[in-house]
């Protein structure tokens, strides 16, 4: 098993990841630093990033709620996202990943999604994230886990 970043090594490497990204032409949702943004935590765990999105109405289901498939993407690209800064790569496709829905995410708030790395190899990268409102972190809105291919940067 690797060695995981400080989480100050991993924000600094997050942000040279954004800057390739947001020069891609494709323009899925969410878009780092365009759509979330990461948050920066001077005593997270190492192998964890904090990050923040909006939820707009835009983004509601016919019962008025936010809609599964909304935080699954942004859950989705956080944990790849995390995966990706470790190991300086710039892609991390997603292998499988599990979404758990304990609460209802309202419309019109921010949110923000803490990842954790349980295991990084040499192939693969194992995380965990949670959704919550900054203003009641113990209560989950949105569990996962996922794992992520680690490929190597092509030249």
């Amino acid at each position: 098993m690797s060695q995981l970043m400080s989480g100050e090594e991993l924000y600094q490497q997050t942000k040279i990841i954004a800057a390739h990204r947001f020069m891609s032409p494709a323009q899925a949702w969410p878009k780092l630093d365009r759509d979330v943004t990461v948050v920066r935590e001077e005593d997270g765990p190492a192998g964890s990033l904090l990050f923040s999105c909006h939820m707009d109405q835009s983004m509601v289901n016919p019962m008025g709620i936010v809609h599964g498939g909304i935080t699954a993407s942004l859950v989705d690209t956080c944990m790849g996202i995390t995966c990706s800064a470790q190991r300086e790569s710039m892609a991390c496709p997603t292998i499988s990943m599990t979404v758990n829905y304990a609460r209802p995410v309202p419309p019109n708030v921010d949110v923000w999604v803490r990842v954790r790395t349980v295991r990084l190899g040499a192939s693969s990268g194992q995380l965990s994230a949670e959704l919550f409102l900054p203003e009641k972190p113990e209560e989950l809105l949105v569990t996962a886990t996922g794992i992520y291919s680690i490929k190597k940067p092509r030249l």
